[in-house]
């Protein structure tokens, strides 16, 4: 071997390259000498396979490596290492055939690196070829070729055998092209390392004046990641080679010309040449820790080998001994080279690098240190290295934070516990805080995994798993789903304690009696959900902001229509995510067996000891909470049946479909027992109600026998809308004889049931409403009759915005014995009368409140005949009907006092009254729904044959004072949002210049406005917000961020939804649109419209809609249609007709004009057949003025 060695020797000197020979230090002298091609010192080395897989899997796949694969890697080497190595050795130039030839004089290194290099030419199957047509050179090699990363480090290496500063050339600039640097460096320049510092700034301050931004690392392009992957892949391979072919201990000017140039780079003010470097210098540094790694293996094998020659005594082959004595001594020396250059470039590229100002350099670094960990531990895993990690968990950017729990995540799994302990104990207050407080969902539901795995291990504090375990009722689903492991474990634990105190599993079997059929016989499923309910109960810390919260509902969402989606609790949000991970929420029979339990029946309860009876007895709180569990599981198991229905093929389908009827069978027997048991407290009541919004109603009109039962459920459910009074029970009633008006077949059982329910209602209105005093009047009513009124308008106001409430409005009662003792007015006129008491002349703190729920209640319940009329209306227009005079009298006569009423009330009272902000966003709807009737094609076609002329005085517009009145309640809702959001608003024309109004506190100014002088804004357009008399800071003073945060959104939809309704009425034309005040309100909407948050900005932004060009009027049907300025001439009505100029400017922006009724056509009364759509509106009418 040895002579085969020299003679290639020799036959290097004759290409004029210098390597020393191993048995001599001369040859050493001239390799410094020929450094020309070098530099200055380093050391180093091993194959890249197993990072190469890691980086494969973490950035193309982004999930990480398992190094137990690498293990079987390495064990399984022999058999590709002899089928793999011959082809290869014949398709490769002469110099490298001889330094492996060289490898394998020493038997256990060969070993590991014949193993490696043919399963890496494995990998690159899918490599990403790139096309660039500039490119050239080991460039070219690695990005545009499709050959593997492990065949283009061999070839470089071939290439630097020939001639080593033409290869370092080519070298330098292929990583200045990666930069995205096109100037290239020049072989005197590789042959003046000590210059090359010097020749890099040149090169930086010539690219700099390029102004090039862009660098592959970076660039959008789908093929970045490929890029940085091919780049990291080629010189994690070139240091595998450099070591297989002991290139890396023979040749030090290499190793060294590389980091120095590298290092250099790594260290630019551009950050183009920084990040491609440090990608580089980690990348170098990631295939020395592979190679350390090999050698620590290959040391180990050796020494084994040592061991059992030894023990053979005096057998023992000594020449053998020897050998191993030597390869064990050679193998410790090449160690220590690699190592050592691993710490230089930690020392010099990573320290500096993993704090840069650059959050993607700093991610790389932490990806690179992860990855060393877990290939290197005898040298990484230590607290002077895991100390970095520590400190990164709180870098502010988010992808860095995220990486690092990613990376401490995967040492968990795979290193050994005893180097991260001392790590855990530091910064685990850190990774707490991150998984409940980061401002990144990712961040924090990667922080609750790597939780999770620190329980497991034994290494979390119980406080900190009641902080996290709390994190189930989180607002984010990702993070709900992330602590699902974590808090069933705790679930499991207390399960595992009560049933320890009873005595074990085996006590229980003996007291419970095994029954599948009858799921209300007492099981140890039971004690589960009691515990789980326990532990629901003890992390849920937000029942007094709840409490709070149902209590103000007209504060919380507009009640005065019903979201039909329904409202999901925090339990019903944490069974869902719990579904899948506790068993016992799979069988929703046996949780409502075990609810519909009577406890108080020793003889139900048969042999069960009292001690197991306390063990899952429930409390009134747990009682609730287990009702909003059902109902989650409920509609999760349905949801799954469903699924399946779905995805089976028909013999599946038909069984899936008969699971759903039977289930739905089931739920309705199951749902009358619940109410009968539960259905006197207002929170179990509402519960057990969302149950029947999931109830497929389809079974009883396909089995008429259950017809019964359907009947025994409405009935049910009509008994606890007329017995509660609370808002949450009549809100989820009101839903549920909607979703029941669904189902056609079943109309005339429905029809019953609402028929007898507005009966009932309308006859209890009649009999509290009082005949001698004047009800319009505030004050004069006792207390006691005000609830009683309240409640009773508000079962009203539910009704009808469910089914058409008009001619029950309007009928008048017939005279007899019983209703001459109750008021004989209509109940459209008892409801206006109810809205004159909003006029507030003198507070009295004693009955405010009460009475203006009572006015609130009854502005929403009036406002739904207006909108079922104006429906009603608008049919017989469409149809071409006739509509008397005397029905449109006595609509305008009706519509006169309700506007009048609304008007008193909004200006008799200020700030953000909640009376005041219902009356101005009912006002606004009322002037909107009467104009709506002329917006369809099918109405307007008919308006143009027919005359409507008397219907058409139902238009009208909103007199320039109440808009001055509307314009001032807007700039105070504007300003108290602002106020809690922290927004800065746009201060007016006037006041932006005026240098000292601009110089003082812009939210101030607007607070004090009345202070500021009047010839700062023109008195028309009073748009000054009134004094909300509160400082906001003041206001948030001892709130929590949960309840601030609640204030905020209570804030933002308070303005959403004026801000919606007053740009439905300019779109109607029913403010701002003529006279003086034409156009100053929308102009004053649209002042802070880029200041208000994007829900605001997106209603606003209709408003910005530019008018469309006079080429297009003439293109679609609307060209066709017949000018709203004729259809006006014709019907000669006094309130619509415009002048002759305005007839020509609506010829003009008729396109404009479709889609300004496009949008009214939204607005109008609830239709029966579009119940989903009644129900949202009517959600949106009881906080803010609908």
């Amino acid at each position: 071997m040895a002579s085969s060695a020299e003679a290639t020797t020799s036959q290097r000197r004759k290409s004029g390259r210098a390597v020393k020979v191993p048995d001599k230090f001369q040859p050493e002298v001239e390799s410094s000498q020929t450094a020309g091609a070098g530099g200055k010192r380093k050391r180093s080395g091993d194959d890249m396979e197993g990072v190469e897989n890691e980086v494969d899997e973490e950035e193309v796949e982004e999930d990480e490596s398992d190094e137990e694969d690498e293990d079987e890697e390495s064990e399984d080497e022999e058999a590709p290492v002899k089928k793999k190595s011959k082809p290869k050795a014949a398709a490769t130039k002469s110099a490298p055939v001889a330094k492996k030839a060289k490898v394998n004089g020493s038997a256990p290194q060969p070993k590991a690196h014949s193993m490696r290099l043919p399963s890496r030419a494995k990998k690159p199957t899918g490599k990403v070829v790139f096309k660039d047509q500039d490119a050239e050179g080991l460039y070219a090699e690695i990005f545009t070729s499709d050959k593997s990363s492990n065949d283009v480090a061999t070839q470089w290496l071939g290439e630097y055998d020939a001639d080593n500063t033409a290869a370092m050339v080519d070298l330098v600039n292929c990583v200045l092209k990666c930069a995205g640097c096109d100037i290239k460096v020049t072989e005197d320049d590789i042959n003046d390392p000590d210059n090359s510092p010097n020749r890099l700034n040149e090169i930086q301050d010539e690219h700099k004046e390029k102004n090039v931004a862009d660098y592959p690392l970076i660039s959008k392009a789908k093929s970045s990641h490929a890029f940085k992957v091919c780049l990291t892949d080629f010189f994690e391979s070139l240091m595998g080679l450099m070591h297989s072919t002991t290139v890396l201990y023979e040749d030090i000017a290499l190793i060294e010309n590389i980091h120095l140039w590298i290092t250099s780079m790594s260290s630019s003010f551009l950050r183009p040449f920084r990040h491609t470097a440090t990608v580089i210098a980690l990348a170098c540094a990631t295939g020395l820790c592979e190679v350390a790694k090999s050698q620590v293996q290959s040391t180990a094998d050796m020494l084994t080998l040592m061991e059992k020659e030894e023990k053979l005594g005096s057998k023992a082959n000594k020449g053998r001994l020897a050998t191993y004595q030597k390869n064990i001594e050679k193998g410790k020396q090449h160690r220590e080279t690699s190592e050592g250059t691993i710490k230089d470039f930690f020392d010099t590229v990573f320290v500096h690098r993993y704090r840069d100002v650059d959050p993607k350099i700093r991610t790389d670094c932490v990806e690179a240190l992860g990855q060393w960990i877990l290939i290197l531990p005898t040298t990484f895993y230590e607290g002077t290295f895991l100390r970095y990690l520590g400190w990164l968990l709180s870098d502010q950017n988010g992808p860095t934070r995220h990486e690092v729990i990613k990376q401490l995540e995967r040492i968990m799994k795979y290193g050994e516990l005893g180097g991260i302990r001392n790590f855990i104990d530091r910064f685990r207050p850190r990774i707490v805080e991150m998984a409940t407080k980061d401002a990144e969902t990712a961040v924090r539901a990667s922080a609750v995994d790597l939780l999770d795995m620190i329980r497991e291990k034994g290494m979390l504090e119980p406080d900190d798993i009641d902080i996290i375990g709390k994190l189930i009722f989180d607002s984010d689903l990702r993070v709900r789903k992330s602590v699902v492991n974590f808090f069933a474990a705790n679930i499991e634990d207390l399960y595992e304690s009560k049933i320890e105190d009873l005595g074990g599993e085996e006590a229980l079997d003996e007291a419970f009696t095994l029954d599948d059929e009858n799921k209300e016989n007492p099981c140890s499923g039971w004690i589960k959900l009691k515990a789980l309910a326990e532990v629901l109960l003890n992390y849920d810390d937000g029942d007094d902001v709840d409490e709070g919260s149902t209590q103000d509902d007209d504060l919380v969402i507009s009640d005065g229509t019903i979201n039909a989606a329904g409202f999901e609790s925090r339990y019903s949000l944490a069974a869902e995510v719990l579904y899948d991970k506790v068993a016992e929420l799979q069988d929703w029979e046996m949780l409502a067996g075990y609810l519909l339990f009577d406890h108080s029946n020793k003889q139900k309860a048969g042999s069960v000891s009292v001690a197991v009876r306390n063990a899952f007895k429930l409390e009134e709180k747990e009682e609730v909470a287990l009702l909003e569990i059902l109902h989650a599981v409920v509609k999760t198991s349905l949801a799954r049946l469903g699924e399946d229905h779905h995805q089976k093929k028909k013999g599946g389908k038909s069984a899936s479909r008969a699971d759903e009827d039977n289930t739905a069978r089931k739920l309705a027997a199951v749902l009358p027992r619940l109410l009968k048991l539960f259905g006197s407290k207002p929170k179990t009541s509402t519960a057990i109600l969302r149950l029947e919004h999931v109830l497929n109603l389809g079974i009883f009109q396909e089995l008429r026998q259950d017809s019964t039962a359907y009947s025994t459920l409405l009935h049910e459910i009509k008994s606890q809308f007329k017995s509660h009074a609370d808002a949450h029970v009549l809100r989820e009633a009101s839903v549920a004889l909607l979703h029941a008006q669904a189902f056609e077949e079943l109309g005339e059982t429905t029809e019953d049931q609402m028929q007898s329910l507005w009966v009932d209602t309308i006859d209890d209105l009649r009999k509290r409403f009082p005949k001698s005093t004047e009800i319009s009047v505030r004050g004069d009513t006792k207390v006691d009759l005000v609830l009683q009124l309240t409640t009773t308008v508000t079962r009203l106001n539910r009704l009808a915005g469910i089914s058409n409430p008009v001619e029950l409005f309007e009928k008048a009662p017939k005279k007899t014995a019983k209703v001459a003792r109750a008021s004989t007015m209509t109940v459209i006129d008892m409801l206006l009368e109810l809205v004159g008491r909003g006029f507030l002349d003198t507070p009295d703190p004693d009955i405010d409140d009460e009475e203006d729920k009572l006015v609130i209640s009854a502005i929403q319940t009036a406002l739904f005949y207006f909108m079922w009329k104006g429906r009603a209306l608008k049919e017989a227009v469409e149809n071409a009907e006739a509509v008397p005079d005397v029905d449109v009298d006595e609509i305008k006569e009706r519509t006169e006092t309700f506007s009048d009423k609304l008007i008193a009330t909004l200006s008799s009272r200020a700030g953000l009254d909640p009376c005041r902000l219902q009356a101005t966003g009912s006002l606004l709807d009322l002037y909107t729904i009467f104009r709506s009737i002329l917006t369809s094609k099918k109405a307007e076609a008919s308006l143009a044959e027919n005359d409507y002329s008397h219907l058409l005085t139902l238009v009208r517009h909103i007199a320039p004072e109440v808009q001055e009145e509307i314009t001032s309640i807007f700039a105070t809702v504007e300003k108290h949002y602002a106020n809690k959001a922290h927004k800065t608003l746009e201060p007016p024309a006037d006041e932006k210049a005026d240098p000292t109004v601009v110089a003082t506190d812009l939210l101030s100014q607007a607070e004090h406005g009345p202070d500021t002088p009047a010839a700062l804004e023109p008195p028309a357009d009073n748009d000054d917000p009134e004094d909300i008399d509160s400082d906001p800071e003041d206001e948030d003073e001892g709130l929590t961020d949960a309840e601030r945060q609640v204030d905020g959104l209570k804030a933002e939809l308070q303005l959403c939804d004026l801000t919606s309704k007053l740009v439905l009425a300019i779109y109607a034309r029913v403010i701002d649109a003529e006279g003086a005040m034409e156009g100053k309100l929308k102009h004053r909407m649209l002042r802070n419209r880029r200041r208000l948050g994007p829900n605001v900005t997106q209603i606003l932004a209709v408003l910005e809609e530019p008018n469309p060009k006079k080429g297009k009027k003439g293109k679609s049907s609307g060209g066709k249609r017949p000018k709203e300025s004729e259809v006006r001439s014709k019907m000669k009505s006094l309130e619509i007709v415009v002048d002759d100029d305005e007839d020509e400017e609506e010829e003009e922006v008729d396109e404009e004009e479709r889609r300004r009724q496009e949008l009214i056509d939204e607005e109008g009364p609830p239709s029966e057949d579009e119940p989903d759509e009644q129900i949202v509106e009517d959600e949106d009418e009881d906080i803010l003025g609908d």
